[in-house]
């Protein structure tokens, strides 16, 4: 799914084997919504959701196994960290307009679009988590570089527009934080009746790049 964050969802059946068996999968990652299981194959760039039967079926072996209802792939296993947001950095709506900020954002943009169009999903996290552990420091969000690189990212949705780039503006933005010693993490997000995905960028409970009753609408079905 080259938009991920903003991708359909499909009817998909399980493959032959037990539900246990295909809940092992280490690049699944899953959420429930009023006992509706959707799905995110990182492997296959996509959404899915299991037929009435089968999602019961899955429903049923989770809740007698050691898997949750909210559920990772195996090499993200920073589920603990994730704190349900709260609040919107002040950076989003204050602060000066540095032309050096908005052509930074929309470069790292542009190569994170480029990126997830061409090369798997799993591989632009892997890439991401990587960088971020080697270059993320403990400087505050709260910062004035931090806030200088949020407010840029605003002031490029003026020449470049956010809708439907949700996904390569949130990593963008995570990833430009982390060059410069702020650790960020970001966070996918689904909804049901009707089906809609989002993405945005979070550090601590801070949404970085929109606003706390927009995200709200969405429940965590990926945490980078």
């Amino acid at each position: 799914m080259k938009q991920t964050g903003c991708g359909p969802v499909v009817r998909a059946p399980l493959p032959a084997g037990s539900a246990m068996s295909f809940l092992e999968n280490p690049d699944l990652a899953w959420c429930e919504i009023n006992e509706t299981l959707v799905f995110l194959d990182i492997s296959k760039d996509r959404y899915f959701r299991l037929s009435n039967d089968q999602n019961r079926e899955a429903l049923e072996t989770i809740d007698r196994s050691e898997f949750g209802r909210w559920h990772q792939p195996v090499a993200l296993t920073g589920l603990s960290k994730w704190t349900p947001p709260t609040r919107s950095c002040a950076a989003i709506g204050f602060g000066s307009f540095q032309m050096a900020e908005v052509a930074r954002a929309l470069w790292v943009q542009r190569r994170v679009e480029w990126r997830i169009a061409k090369q798997p999903f799993g591989s632009v996290i892997a890439d991401f988590c990587r960088v971020r552990e080697a270059r993320a420091g403990n400087l505050p969000v709260s910062s004035n570089i931090a806030s200088c690189t949020i407010r840029g990212f605003e002031h490029a949705r003026l020449l470049r527009t956010a809708a439907e780039r949700c996904l390569a503006r949130s990593i963008a933005l995570a990833l430009c934080l982390t060059s410069r010693g702020v650790r960020a993490h970001v966070v996918l997000g689904v909804r049901l009746a009707p089906f809609g995905a989002h993405c945005w960028a979070q550090a601590d409970d801070q949404v970085l790049n929109d606003s706390v009753e927009e995200v709200l609408r969405y429940k965590p079905i990926l945490f980078i």
